[in-house]
């Protein structure tokens, strides 16, 4: 009889020994998915950063008074191009373009253009140029404003509704990340 005993002792032995390693397994899998899920949220605060950065850049090299480039801008705005595109051809010639046109132009060009903008990687991103005081000339206190749908719960790019959506079957937060750039012109 304990011969019979000592054989089923292994092989719960082995049974055991799978339920752990099972389990280490889904662990590891989670622990991945975690890991993915914060490197696209870590990839969409620099996106904006940059961006953001790009577009005070551009407001302190144009010679256009701040005002012009106060304004609320969203990803859904993305779709409607500028009517004059106020950059140099292949040919190095620009197209004449008025302060305010050139301030619509920029905007557009860092947070929208040729693919490089926010699109490619922030969701439904909504950016606000303010000025804090007097917004005329040098020294205008200025702030630039980005508000997304951070991708902290999911793997999925087509987040959307309020702050529950259901991606392949799956329940994700949606939750909503801020970041402001405050500058002098």
């Amino acid at each position: 009889m304990n011969r019979n005993v000592e054989k089923g002792m292994g092989l719960i032995e082995v049974l055991i020994a799978l339920v752990v390693f099972a389990l280490g397994v889904v662990g590891m899998a989670g622990l991945h998915l975690r890991t993915l899920s914060m490197s696209m949220d870590s990839v969409q605060r620099s996106v904006v950063i940059a961006k953001s950065q790009d577009v005070a850049d551009r407001i302190r090299s144009s010679g256009a008074p701040p005002s012009l480039y106060v304004g609320t801008y969203a990803s859904a705005a993305c779709a409607v191009v500028p009517a004059v595109s106020c950059v140099d051809s292949e040919l190095g010639l620009a197209q004449s373009c008025s302060a305010a046109q050139m301030a619509t132009f920029d905007v557009w060009e860092a947070f929208c253009g040729n693919d490089s903008g926010l699109e490619g990687g922030v969701i439904e991103w909504v950016a606000r140029i303010t000025c804090d005081s007097v917004c005329t000339g040098a020294g205008a206190r200025m702030a630039i404003t980005t508000q997304w749908i951070s991708r902290t719960n999911d793997t999925d790019a087509s987040v959307a509704d309020n702050n529950r959506t259901n991606i392949d079957g799956t329940q994700v937060s949606a939750l909503t990340d801020q970041m402001t750039l405050r500058f002098v012109r």
